[in-house]
């Protein structure tokens, strides 16, 4: 019945996402667009849109990824401070402003700064949470997490002082989508290709893992290798959306949850985090967008989304402790 509810509203939220913005396009104008509408529709509108679903698609995978791998409900590139290490690194990237490198060249450039801070952010929170349980990956993430964000204001606020055309700073902390153009739609395609084929190629070997280290040795697999090589390919996902979107949180927290009531294995995950990711993160960017008369950061509205159902997963932990005890 649930897989039902979000392949109606995949359809739904797309066509809304067209419709709805800072300017509101009729039925008329989406399918016989001219003039200015017609630029609204397939220069900003659609490249958007589908910006959105592909956006919100990886951010889910990688979450599903990250929980499965690491045997903990509760993480995702947000909580564990990857999305913020990666703001950093794509913020830092504007320093060779001052070498008198062009603007438009730093798209090329930020997102590598971005993967190497993201992945250095991931390994400290894993290195904090190392000999702990679940809440101290927790616990370590938001500190990881406050300090890279923290970093990344003071370098814009000094930044937007000299060079006012980089992107304002609810932008790189709390997340928008504003794609122009069709480059990062066709880029986020192929990545997003690639990272399910990856997914549903390993889907075996990632629940190995996610059971048993002993079980993963006795099929061939070096668990830490294994995880190594997925959290170096979440890190480098999640810098490219952060080099473009922003943080963007939560929607790899709460996406595997609902998706697990379908199917809890990682090739159920593969197939059904990226349909109910693609929903949630197109409304989501329609509320965001302007629909309420001014532009909401997203991570604002994906906190609200989130919020009970992170609240149900801490609850169900602690009574399954209390079980235990």
């Amino acid at each position: 019945m649930l897989k039902y509810l979000f392949i109606t509203l995949l359809p739904i939220s797309f066509f809304l996402g067209l419709i709805l913005g800072e300017v509101r396009l009729s039925i008329g104008e989406i399918f016989h667009p001219e003039g200015v509408y017609s630029i609204i529709l397939f220069d900003i509108r659609l490249p958007t849109v589908i910006s959105a679903m592909l956006i919100g698609i990886l951010i889910s995978l990688c979450g599903a990824i990250l929980q499965h791998l690491l045997k903990n409900p509760l993480i995702d590139p947000y909580i564990s401070g990857t999305s913020s290490g990666g703001a950093f690194g794509a913020v830092l990237t504007y320093f060779l402003l001052a070498f008198n490198l062009p603007l438009s060249w730093l798209i090329y450039v930020q997102p590598l700064f971005a993967f190497i801070t993201a992945t250095l952010a991931t390994l400290i929170t894993l290195g904090i949470g190392r000999k702990g349980g679940i809440y101290s990956i927790v616990v370590g993430g938001i500190v990881v997490s406050y300090i890279f964000s923290s970093l990344t204001t003071i370098l814009l606020v000094i930044y937007q002082e000299k060079y006012p055309q980089i992107p304002p700073l609810t932008f790189w902390l709390l997340g928008e989508i504003n794609i122009v153009g069709w480059r990062d739609v066709i880029i986020l395609s192929i990545i997003t290709f690639l990272l399910i084929f990856l997914v549903l190629k390993y889907s075996r070997q990632i629940d190995l893992v996610s059971i048993s280290d002993e079980i993963s040795f006795t099929h061939g697999i070096n668990p830490g290798r294994f995880r190594l090589f997925w959290l170096l390919i979440v890190s480098l996902i999640t810098a490219y959306i952060v080099s473009i979107a922003g943080i963007i949180g939560f929607i790899g927290i709460i996406v595997p949850h609902i998706a697990r009531r379908i199917d809890g294995s990682m090739r159920g995950l593969s197939i059904y985090s990226p349909l109910i990711g693609a929903v949630i993160m197109e409304f989501s960017n329609i509320l965001s967008r302007g629909i309420f008369g001014t532009i909401i950061p997203l991570t604002a509205i994906t906190a609200l989304v989130a919020s009970p159902i992170i609240i149900s997963i801490l609850v169900k932990i602690n009574a399954g402790q209390g079980v235990e005890s």
